[in-house]
């Protein structure tokens, strides 16, 4: 059996471990998103940087959803002038 200081520093060794993936994940997510990056920006802390990611997020969704509106919109006047053009091709193909 394991004493308890070979325990704890296992312990201790998988904590370490995990803040650093972590940390690390952080870092790449403040690469992906939206913000001043530079050397006299300070880097964001952990909340700022979660928050920022779901406004960002909450923003694309946004965008996509009024993408889809205007999609549905285009393509309802697609179909309206396709069908006029078909019926004055009908009407033509009859004189």
């Amino acid at each position: 059996m394991e004493d308890s200081s070979t325990i704890r520093m296992s312990i201790n060794h998988r904590e370490r471990c995990r803040m650093h993936d972590l940390n690390e994940a952080l870092d790449d997510l403040r690469a992906v998103i939206p913000y001043a990056h530079g050397t006299s920006v300070r880097k964001l802390s952990k909340i700022a940087t979660l928050l920022l990611a779901k406004n960002h997020i909450l923003m694309q969704a946004n965008a996509i959803d009024e993408l889809q509106v205007i999609v549905g919109k285009l393509r309802k006047e697609l179909d309206s002038h396709r069908e006029k053009n078909n019926q004055n091709k009908s009407e033509q193909s009859d004189s």
